[in-house]
């Protein structure tokens, strides 16, 4: 009668380590290799002040489009915009694009780099901006993890 016990322990013993074990590879290869085919989507974050909306893709006219809303509390002007390597490796200027305070407001980028239908883009942006009627120019970063529709 003791038995019983005995072997529903090892079984379970047994079969959670290589579970467990199974579990922990498949991490660290997703880890390792990446987002394998982009299955978690596409994916565009930027830091404080702005809130990422939404990201759209252009192969053929080689665009970029980034709509960020202003979360500072008070208006942001964009000077320019960074997405590197994919993109450019210099920011491109942006003419004074005004976001109000609590707005949505979205830029284009053109890229130097030929987009090519299919590949992963995995690139840092960089927004260059200024507040209210300031002269200092500050940044905020982000990535974008997509794949080129």
């Amino acid at each position: 009668m003791k038995k019983r016990g005995q072997a529903a322990m090892e079984f379970l013993m047994t079969y959670g380590w290589a579970i467990l074990a199974a579990i922990i590879v498949v991490g660290v290869l997703w880890y390792i290799i990446g987002d394998p085919g982009n299955l978690a989507g596409n994916n565009f974050q930027i830091s404080n002040p702005f809130i990422s909306n939404a990201m759209s893709i252009d192969a053929t006219a080689g665009t970029i489009e980034l709509e960020v809303k202003n979360g500072r509390g008070e208006e942001v002007t964009i000077t320019q915009v960074k997405i590197s390597p994919d993109c450019s490796t210099s920011p491109v200027d942006v003419t004074d694009l005004v976001i109000s305070n609590g707005a949505l407001n979205s830029t284009t980028v053109t890229c130097t780099e030929t987009l090519t239908s299919g590949e992963n883009i995995n690139s840092e942006v960089t927004i260059y901006y200024t507040v209210g009627t300031g002269t200092v120019e500050q940044q905020a970063a982000g990535s974008i993890n997509a794949k080129v529709p």
